[in-house]
């Protein structure tokens, strides 16, 4: 692994099809999934990836195992910076295909000392270091253990699968299943536009994945040995800009790796 400068590495290209949606909504701050704190899912439902947990603490008995967490398509999440800052937490990765997102976050948190003005060049991806965190920049579907340095305990999708393209999401689920340790868990919150037209309980992104869905992605997969609804709230829909939408709720559920 070699350490650069940024004006050295040249990233994925942002221009692609893929993250052209995307880069459009960093540039012009259009970030309607961001949340300001940790997730409330995060929050109640956190002991399935950090030993110990307790509902809003960062501290944990430190007898414990500590957890290493895994945050695709991150963003400027909140979320990674509660991981780096428990106690039950060794170290948090994240991946964004958007620099911008990446370089608000180490400045929206310099507590954590991420180091953007050097990068380590790992596989084709750059990455940030800072205290317990490491930030990729570059393509998901690209991963490998090379660049995350590792399998993960436990990983967030929070925003991750309702966002990419349906017909990739098996492809998602198998790299997954490729970067969580034997016996981890994966917490996972989704949308499910239950109700309303047909143009618009299938718009997206964010895509609508009701439980069906879960089940039959990761049903498919060997490497699964369970899968656990254990959460449903049904959310304001005037609250969002989903025209066409009459119910719409989030979902939570817990992916255990087999052993």
């Amino acid at each position: 692994m070699s350490t650069v400068s940024t004006s050295d590495v040249k990233p994925m290209d942002e221009s692609s099809d893929r993250l052209q949606r995307w880069l459009g909504r960093w540039k012009e701050s259009k970030l309607g999934w961001h949340k300001n704190d940790p997730h409330p899912f995060l929050l109640k439902h956190g002991s399935h990836l950090i030993p110990n947990f307790e509902s809003g603490a960062d501290t944990c008995d430190a007898s414990e195992s500590k957890s290493r967490i895994f945050v695709p398509l991150c963003g400027k999440s909140v979320d990674m910076s509660f991981f780096a800052k428990h106690d039950g937490v060794n170290e948090v990765v994240g991946i964004d295909g958007i620099r911008k997102a990446l370089l608000e976050f180490a400045d929206e948190h310099k507590e954590l000392h991420i180091n953007v003005d050097k990068i380590s060049h790992v596989s084709a991806f750059e990455k940030f270091s800072g205290e317990k965190i490491s930030l990729l920049k570059g393509d998901f579907f690209a991963l490998d253990d090379d660049a995350t340095g590792g399998k993960f305990d436990g990983i967030l999708d929070r925003a991750s699968l309702v966002a990419i393209q349906p017909d990739l999401r098996e492809s998602y689920v198998e790299i997954l299943g490729n970067l969580i340790k034997p016996g981890g868990n994966i917490l996972l919150i989704v949308i499910d536009r239950r109700e309303g037209t047909e143009s618009g309980t299938t718009a997206g992104p964010p895509f609508s994945v009701d439980e069906q869905e879960v089940k039959r992605l990761f049903g498919a997969s060997n490497w699964v040995e369970s899968i656990e609804k254990v959460d449903e709230v049904e959310e304001d829909v005037s609250q969002y800009r989903m025209p066409g939408v009459e119910r719409l709720f989030e979902l939570v559920f817990v992916i255990k790796a087999k052993m």
